[in-house]
């Protein structure tokens, strides 16, 4: 047999026996592996990661003007006045889109009232409204008692406030007439977002 139909036939014989487990180079040598088995099953891939769900509002919104605060701020504040209306026919400054969650509008003769309206909108129309806000000339700064930005119209008086306080997606907004309601307000915002 020549050389080369040797070489060719033992290449081929080879290649055979290295398919059915290695084959011995001529002249000694090593026998090589045959590589290990692909896996019959193929690895998954890794689930993507979701997104955590923004954090829900830690607001808890009253819902009856007659048991906002405590009883005795309540009777200080507007224990003497008449709530009048639900305060939706009020157009205040709110962020766009806002819901009015709850609305009070209490009045003593004709010269005293305190308005409240409690409303929700969504973060971010909260915070285009305060920057809306300062530009219309409200001054405003955060209130360290009620971790919330507290904004008051620039000039007012205890005799006749204007002030808006804001957190989240809650957006408060409080006027009296010959009335202090700073107190009421103060505990009113402490409720609806307790410690």
């Amino acid at each position: 047999m020549n050389g080369r139909l040797r070489l060719t036939l033992l290449a081929t014989m080879c290649a055979g026996a290295f398919l059915l487990g290695g084959c011995a180079a001529e002249g000694g040598g090593t026998t090589p592996t045959a590589a290990a088995p692909a896996s019959a099953t193929p690895t998954p891939d890794p689930e993507p990661t979701a997104e955590p769900d923004p954090p829900a509002s830690s607001a808890v919104l009253p819902t009856d003007c007659g048991t906002l605060a405590s009883d005795a701020t309540r009777a200080e504040t507007v224990g003497d006045m008449t709530l009048q209306s639900d305060g939706a026919d009020f157009v205040r400054p709110a962020p766009d889109g806002a819901a009015l969650a709850l609305g009070c509008d209490w009045i003593v003769g004709e010269a005293s009232g305190v308005l409240l309206l409690i409303s929700t909108a969504d973060d971010a129309a909260v915070t285009a409204g305060l920057d809306a806000l300062t530009a219309d000339g409200w001054e405003c700064q955060p209130a360290e008692d009620f971790g919330a930005q507290f904004c008051q119209v620039a000039g007012g008086t205890p005799e006749t406030e204007e002030v808006i306080v804001a957190r989240e997606d809650v957006w408060i907004y409080l006027s009296s007439v010959n009335r202090n309601a700073r107190a009421f307000l103060s505990e009113i915002v402490a409720d609806i977002f307790p410690a």
